[in-house]
Parts: structure tokens; sequence; C-alpha cells
């Protein structure tokens, strides 16, 4: 169900949800025909909810209305997004409050009022504060919102989500398993998998992974530490031992870190490419984990036995789309990943660190 403006309408004949646990906000599309005559009530910017038997599934507006219509009859499709597509589509103006020391919960509220936006912040995992010395975190006037409270969730290892509300969550990967199954036996009787596919791509990974950077000089002296030209490398690297020797990648953190953040950035990227680079996605039937259940939704380990795909195991739920039409009812697509996906640690880390330890409390 769209409920618009408080007003519940139900008429649509084909809807879509999508929910990732790598991009912030949740999408929707709707759409119906109408027979000729009807008034078109949305004209695009309303307040709305997705709603299924009572769950909030998505608290946003409608950001785009498409009419196509004859003598005989109306198509119209509605779609938009919840309420933190604004705040990925904002950029910030001039901030001069960002001053460590400052938690990640509370520059994202900073960034969330500097736009305007009636979202809340809602922190599950509390990751450690930034400190005075090593940290600059003022946005550039002009810098998009969301782009710039993803570099600090980035270096504190977290995620950015949204929740059913609208609400801008902080999490990272759970333990919570689904109540649901995922099963596709040959000559079974209980298969719930409607269709499947999986894929192992080695193309973006590499056996290691360097993140280098200076300290931030203008922070350490504003703290009043002086120090010598050791601090403009810092380092740090993870290697994953699967992949061939001959693979290197080496990039630059978003904003300075010191060298043991810089291993924990490499780690961070070694293991999402390594979970992203196996994939698998199936479709089964209905909304819910279990009849009467919870809504499927991201974050969740799965059990999964699909002979087809040769997959059997627990995997991480990435995403989830719900979809309605009249020839298929309510079908879920469900992509998966290894249950180690967006995990802090590969395996034990190597640093490699020039100059003296930076970190101050």
């Amino acid at each position: 169900m769209l409920e618009v403006n408080g007003t519940p309408y139900t008429y649509f004949t084909d809807i879509g949800v999508n929910i990732r646990m790598d991009a912030l906000c949740r999408e929707f599309s709707f759409g119906t025909s109408l027979t000729a005559g009807n008034v078109l009530p949305f004209k695009g910017g309303e307040a709305c909810r997705v709603i299924d038997s009572g769950d909030v599934v998505a608290t946003g507006f409608i950001e785009r209305v498409d009419i196509n219509y004859s003598d005989t009859q109306h198509t119209i499709s509605v779609s938009g997004r919840d309420k933190t597509g604004d705040f990925v589509d904002s950029t910030l103006g001039m901030k001069s409050d960002f001053l460590p020391p400052i938690t990640l919960k509370r520059a994202i509220e900073l960034a969330v009022a500097n736009i305007g936006a009636d979202i809340k912040v809602i922190d599950l995992v509390n990751p450690e504060a930034f400190k005075t010395a090593v940290d600059g975190l003022a946005p550039e006037p002009g810098e998009g919102a969301f782009s710039f409270v993803e570099k600090l969730a980035k270096k504190r290892k977290v995620l950015l989500a949204s929740d059913g509300d609208g609400n801008i969550i902080i999490t990272r990967a759970g333990t919570e398993r689904s109540e649901g199954r995922i099963q596709n036996i040959v000559g079974a009787d209980d298969n719930n998998v409607l269709s499947s596919s999986a894929s192992y791509d080695t193309t973006a990974r590499f056996y290691k992974y360097v993140f280098a950077s200076a300290l931030n000089v203008a922070a350490l002296t504003k703290a009043g530490i002086t120090v010598p030209a050791e601090i403009a490398n810092q380092k740090g690297y993870s290697i994953d031992k699967s992949i061939r020797r001959s693979r290197q990648l080496t990039l630059q953190p978003d904003s300075a870190l010191a060298a043991k953040d810089n291993t924990a950035r490499a780690e961070w990227e070694a293991n999402v490419r390594k979970a992203r680079g196996r994939l698998y996605s199936c479709v089964v039937q209905g909304f819910r984990e279990k009849e009467g259940g919870a809504l499927w939704s991201v974050n969740k380990l799965v059990p999964i036995v699909d002979e087809f795909a040769g997959i059997e195991g627990d995997m991480r739920i990435s995403a989830v789309a719900f979809s309605y039409d009249e020839s298929g009812g309510s079908r879920t697509t469900l992509t998966c990943m290894p249950p180690e996906a967006f995990s802090l640690s590969l395996e034990k880390p190597v640093t490699d660190k020039v100059g003296y330890d930076l970190t101050v409390e």
C-alpha cells in the first residue's frame, strides 16, 4: 500500500521496493492503469509511506510521476525514495562546528541539521569518537552531505543505512539470523526458490591492498603537537592470500589517516571486494521470511541449500527487492554474499608504519 499525505492507495498493479546494505536510501515504485476520466492524485513531492500489512517499509517522498494516456486508459508510474534521498542529493554549506573530539553520530546530526532535513540518527554500534590530533573533520563548502559523512563512516569501518521510518542507522555486519531459509533441492517438494543465479568474480580483487597518506598536520598543530617529516608516510596494508601475488592495489584514503587507520581501511577494502566477488541471488514467493513472520531484510544470515547453484551454508542478505504484479503476485529477490561480507577483518593485517605512533587520546 502507498500512503500519500495520510491517505492510503491500494489500486496499483505493479510495485517495487529496493533495499541494499551498500546504499543509504530505499527506493520504491508503483504503477497502475486507470480508465480515462479518473483524476491523477499525485503531482510529485508528496510525503508518503510504503506499508505492507502494517509494517512500514519506507518513509519518504514521491519524486517522479509519469503519465501516459489514450482515449481509453491512463497509465501512471510513481517513484521515489525515503527521506534520506534528500541527504544523498544535498550539499553542505559552510560549517565550523565539526570539531573533534566528536562522535560519528553527532557529525551526521550536524550534517542533517545543515540541510534542514527531518531525519533522526540511530547509532547501533557506538564507534570510537574522532580525536583532536589526527582528525580534521570540517567539510568543504558545497561538499555532498552523504559523501562527507560516508568518508567518516569508512574511517570507523561502519555502514550507513536507513530504516522504514527514514532514519539514518549506523551499523555493522550483524549476527542476527533470518527465520526463513532458501532451498532449491532436486526432487524436494518443499523448495521455495523460484529462480536463482550465482557468480564468482575475481576481476576486482587483489593480493595486496595498500593505503598510504600523511597525517593531518593542521589538526596536529592545532592540538599543540609538533612532529618531523616522518608523519608524511603513514601506510597500512592487508593481504588476500587467495589471489595471486602479481595483483596489487595502492589507494589514498578520503582523508588523512594514521598508519593503524590505513591498515583498517585496507582490511575493509580487501574484505568488501572479496565478499562482492561471490554473489548468490534468488527469487522467492512472498515478502516474508515465513508465513506471518517478519519481512525479509538485509544484514541477516540465512541458511541456503541450492544444488543448482552449488551453494550450501549461511550467507548474508545484502539486498532485498520486493515486487508485485498481477501475473506473479508478491515476490522477493534476495541478493546474498558470504557471511564475512562487510565485516572488519579478512585476516590478521600487517602494518607498515613510518614515524612515531601519533595516536592522541
